[in-house]
């Protein structure tokens, strides 16, 4: 017996590395092939001239390279978060330990070829030999003239950030705070790449900053998954059983957000006559099939693996063999093409801006906005837009079950959350969301509903309750699931420092003061990227601001009504001061040098005077800011009427709570 599995080991871990290598082998010469061909015409599409072999080839590899390294890096995080167990004092276990040591290497990686990404993406969108760029004082006029340089210096530091912290932390929620920082790190090179100033970029930009990340957390878990399968036994079916699931959710995430991407970026009748419409049709094609193909192979292995007995890599073994080659083979394949896609010139004869707003904005305005506009002229946001859909059907899916269940659901919290989800959809994909890019008092009205009226109806739904009693139940020696996952994230210091009232009732009320009156919005109002990032940063804080003040769900640290009552009132006067300041302030937020003057190019003849919009900004953030502070103190005195005294916590809403009305004798989950 013994015998048998020396020999059978190392054959075994041989053909994993050369399934591996022969991927990557795959992808560069997918690349190498695919620049050559192109020769110098991504360059005079641009009007640029030929970088030369060095950039021409050397950019793509070497990006190439920083994707492999990110992939890898943020696949062995997620592994290490979401599949394995952490010890009891709440350290990794030894398996995540190993995957963290990955991670470290891969990190490094990514972090030097960021590095050197930056004067080789300098001369290959400068059109310039690289000892040119590197010529001294060159690279610095070209690093402040050009955005994509800055995005690669920018993911070199973050990634530098996540070497040093895996290998220092040990915790999991450390771990599972450097896998989203891992994953922001994606982002900078994406949201600065070509096409971003042309029709239709807005929706083009939030469909990457999806599309990416879901490829990297795909590819990344099945290469750990292929590393730790060797483990054989059931834990190796357990983890291919939540491969299987992860892939099919990333799967359909790749072909919604590539949908999107390929009807904005490449008009239909240039799909069959550009470079770029061709390989973006065999890279759908190539995605198709692996959703069909890798479902089959993915059922065999996993049969192969109920055959298989603890401790032995059995009969699964060599299907995890066969599901790596067949499938992460093709993965890489795909990743050479997305890298190369990057590099050749999208159509932009078709999609060239011809207005001032379809380059700022990424689309036109038919006229001023009337009632009936604000209502009818949708433009869906690709970010928020689905995610409030998501979450919507994804709590009425747990209130049927909690009630297939025999169980009550007040009916008042799934209306709140309804009601959160449907204002997030209409601030931000409406006419209302369609005209805050281009006008700053409707960018206000969005805003102030994003940050404060969204959220405190959100925490009024009570979803981590409502999680809680729908997620099942992990047996000893089982994966964690997602119960454990909440409890625990729930006991966090970083969930503990964010609802303590002096910390969430600071940033509540200080950073809309930090945003618009620093120039910070300035700087940020020409990217669509930007405007993502603010909108999902004030959702945030304002979910732990209203779940510290009025919450069903039970804080870290939960506190006394009198208590929340305190940190209310404390925070209506900034809110006063704040829409006082917007309607006094004699200079017109958004449109100074950094911001390019952006409004007033814009040129809108519904909008003669920036200040007087700007007042009526600051009107709009008054009357929906005091309307949600009054729907947030009737909540809290309804919630204070539910108590026995000032200081007592509800008899709904703890977790414990709602998990033991809901945890019937006979109920399984």
């Amino acid at each position: 017996m013994s015998e048998q599995r020396t020999v059978q080991r190392p054959s075994v871990a041989g053909i994993r590395w050369w399934s591996l290598v022969s991927g990557v082998t795959l992808a560069g010469v997918l690349i190498v092939v695919l620049s050559v061909l192109a020769g110098a015409r991504p360059y005079a599409a641009v009007g640029n001239p030929d970088p030369g072999p060095v950039v021409m080839l050397g950019t793509p590899l070497l990006r190439l390279l920083a994707d492999l390294a990110a992939i890898v890096c943020v696949g062995a995080l997620a592994f290490a978060v979401f599949c394995t167990r952490p010890q009891s004092s709440g350290l990794v276990s030894a398996q995540a330990y190993g995957e963290l040591r990955i991670a470290t290497r891969a990190a490094l990686v990514w972090g030097m070829s960021a590095l050197l990404l930056v004067p080789f993406t300098a001369a290959d969108t400068a059109g310039l030999a690289l000892s040119r760029v590197i010529a001294p004082g060159h690279l610095l006029a070209q690093l402040d003239a050009l955005e994509e340089p800055k995005a690669w210096l920018v993911t070199a530091v973050v990634a530098a950030v996540v070497a040093a912290g895996c290998r220092t932390v040990l915790s999991w929620q450390a771990v599972f705070v450097l896998g989203g920082v891992a994953t922001l790190a994606l982002l900078p090179p994406l949201v600065t790449a070509h096409g971003s100033a042309d029709s239709g970029h807005d929706l083009a930009l939030a469909a990457i900053v999806i599309h990416v990340p879901a490829a990297a957390l795909w590819i990344g878990t099945a290469l750990a998954v292929l590393r730790q399968a060797r483990r054989g036994g059931g834990m190796a079916g357990l983890l291919m059983t939540r491969y299987a699931r992860l892939a099919r959710w990333c799967w359909a995430v790749l072909v919604a957000s590539g949908l999107v991407l390929g009807v904005v970026v490449v008009p239909l009748r240039t799909l069959l006559t550009s470079e770029y419409g061709m390989l973006l049709l065999v890279k759908v094609g190539m995605v198709a099939l692996l959703g069909v193909a890798g479902e089959v192979l993915r059922r065999r292995t996993l049969r192969g693996f109920e055959a298989t007995a603890p401790g032995w890599p059995g009969p699964g073994w060599p299907g995890s063999v066969r599901f790596g080659c067949a499938e992460i083979l093709p993965l890489l394949g795909v990743l050479g093409m997305s890298v190369e896609l990057t590099h050749l010139s999208v159509p932009h004869a078709l999609r060239r801006a011809f207005t001032t707003a379809q380059t700022l904005l990424g689309y036109d305005l038919s006229g001023p906005p009337t009632p009936l506009r604000l209502i009818t002229a949708w433009r869906i946001d690709v970010l928020f837009g689905p995610a409030a859909v998501l979450l919507a059907v994804s709590y009425l899916l747990g209130v049927r079950r909690v009630r297939s269940g025999g169980q009550r659901w007040p009916g008042g919290r799934t209306a709140a959350w309804l009601a959160g989800c449907l204002t997030l959809l209409l601030a931000t994909s409406s006419g209302l969301g369609r005209y805050a890019a281009a006008m700053f008092s409707l960018h206000m009205a969005s805003h102030m509903l994003i940050s404060m009226l969204v959220p405190a109806l959100l925490v009024l739904g009570a979803p981590l309750t409502l999680l809680a009693a729908v997620a099942p139940q992990t047996g000893p020696g089982a994966l964690p699931g997602l119960r454990d996952w909440l409890g625990t994230l729930r006991a966090a210091p970083l969930a503990r420092a964010l609802t303590h009232p002096v910390v969430t009732l600071a940033l509540f009320a200080g950073s809309p003061f930090a945003l618009y009156f620093t120039g910070l919005f300035d700087a940020a109002v020409r990217f669509h990227w930007a405007h993502l990032a603010i909108n999902a940063y004030f959702l945030l804080i304002g979910y732990f601001f209203f779940w510290s003040v009025i919450g069903v769900d039970t804080t870290p640290e939960p506190l006394p009504n009198v208590a929340r009552l305190g940190i209310l009132l404390a925070a209506m006067p900034a809110d006063i001061v704040f829409a006082t300041a917007l309607i006094n302030t004699h200079w017109v937020i958004g449109n100074g040098i950094a911001a390019a003057n952006m409004y007033q190019a814009l040129k809108l003849p519904w909008v003669p005077h920036l200040l007087a919009d700007q007042r009526l900004a600051g009107m709009l953030a008054l009357a929906i800011g005091e309307f949600t502070l009054f729907v947030v103190m009737v909540a809290l005195l309804l919630r204070w009427s539910q108590t026995d005294s000032m200081f007592d916590e509800p008899t709904l809403g703890s977790y414990s709570t709602m998990v033991t009305e809901l945890r019937a004798p006979d109920r399984t989950s």
